[in-house]
């Protein structure tokens, strides 16, 4: 009985025309989603090249008559056959070849998901809540760029909607590469076609990423200021008057911030943690953060929280407040940003902002900056503390390391 071919019907015909009319030492096969033909030679020798259509029913009749070119080019004329093939692309109509070889841009939304289902559920790279929240401002951005018919076009256009040389454009460049080069592997499956769709490597990406304009680069070399106890407790007292305002909505809402405020201070908090508050039991009630920040490189595991003043937490109650469910302001639109809206108006924020350089984030800084400086600790201790590397944590706080807190741990370290 026959064994039934699963070859297309498109594929036997071309097949059988090559064979009847080119002989049986010229044959073609799919190869990663294009045409990839075949030459045995007399000598045994064999050739492959991929031609420049994919592999599908509308591009029949070009596969033959491209093949057949060739073959008079080479047989005829005696043109070796990869000049050959190369005469063929030129003389053919460039738009015919283009659109041969245009990829529906649905299928790089799709490769995009697939992407997010290795990192998020094959190999646990990144979390769902990650992926879905911060990779999906890149995916937005991706969809913006449906007209771009290859590689380079479709960085330019990822890169072009925002700053050039700002952080959010250089995440969303590398996040949509990785996601290509993904794509166009094995590990991928070659969902999109590498010839086309095979970006730069990772450290030759500088052109979509573009360089930061000088006021960025001012900003980027003067980073957020740690804020000082001093200041800090100006803050707090500018929220006494919204504190004891006659609208109990606006009460409610101070008393939220006021609590946001004292919990990111003393424990060092991202803004975004204050959603990601847990209490623990080991021997005595101890707040833990169970934030699931996950990168390629760096996973956020849960960590115990330590206060940097103990005697702040304990005078203002910060663990009994997390323990009984004080409310705490939505973090839904991210941490520093909810931070920043909420203190617009306020008076002694702006100040702090203007002549400071205060953020969100300078509260986290002061934690730091505090617990090298004060208590000595170094940043062995603190980077897991605060729930990054080490390497980070020397990035970020290296420059606010005051001689104080050098010479003593080269003091200590030296003693004999």
């Amino acid at each position: 009985m026959p064994v039934k071919s699963n070859t297309e019907d498109w594929v036997l015909a071309i097949r059988v025309f090559i064979k009847d009319t080119l002989g049986t030492s010229w044959q073609i096969r799919e190869s990663k989603g294009k045409v990839r033909l075949g030459i045995r030679f007399k000598n045994g020798e064999r050739s492959y090249s991929n031609l420049p259509y994919k592999w599908q029913r509308s591009n029949q009749g070009k596969i033959r008559d491209f093949i057949e070119q060739v073959h008079t080019l080479h047989v005829k004329k005696k043109v070796g056959i990869k000049e050959a093939i190369e005469r063929v692309k030129l003389n053919a109509p460039k738009d015919e070849v283009k659109k041969a070889n245009k990829t529906d841009f649905k299928l790089i939304l799709e490769a995009w998901t697939k992407w997010g289902e290795y990192l998020t559920t094959q190999t646990g790279k990144v979390s769902e809540s990650t992926f879905k929240k911060s990779y999906g401002q890149t995916f937005k951005v991706l969809n913006n760029c449906s007209t771009a018919e290859d590689v380079d076009s479709l960085l330019m256009n990822v890169g072009q909607q925002h700053e050039s040389g700002c952080r959010t454009r250089q995440q969303n460049v590398r996040r949509v590469a990785a996601c290509l080069r993904w794509s166009c592997s094995s590990k991928g499956k070659f969902i999109l076609d590498p010839d086309i769709w095979t970006p730069p490597v990772e450290g030759q990406l500088g052109d979509f990423i573009g360089r930061k304009s000088r006021e960025l680069q001012i900003k980027s070399d003067n980073p957020t200021t740690p804020i000082s106890d001093e200041d800090f407790q100006l803050l707090l007292d500018s929220m006494k008057e919204k504190l004891n305002d006659k609208n109990a909505n606006v009460r409610a809402q101070a008393e939220k911030w006021d609590l946001a405020l004292r919990l990111t201070r003393v424990f060092g908090l991202r803004p975004i943690e204050l959603q990601y508050l847990q209490i623990r039991r080991n021997g005595k009630d101890c707040l833990w953060c169970i934030y699931p920040k996950q990168t390629s490189n760096y996973a956020t595991k849960p960590r115990r929280l330590f206060p940097i003043h103990k005697n702040w937490c304990e005078d203002w109650k910060l663990i009994e407040k997390v323990r009984s469910g004080a409310p705490l302001p939505s973090m839904k639109t991210g941490g520093g940003q909810a931070f920043g809206t909420y203190f617009r108006f306020n008076k002694t924020w702006n100040k702090l902002k203007e002549e400071k350089g205060i953020t969100a984030y300078s509260l986290r800084h002061a934690w730091a900056v505090v617990a090298h400086e004060k208590y000595n600790l170094n940043a062995a201790i603190l980077a897991p503390a605060m729930g990054h590397s080490v390497e980070v944590h020397n990035r970020s706080y290296s420059r606010w390391y005051g001689e104080k807190y050098l010479e003593d741990i080269f003091e200590n370290a030296t003693m004999s």
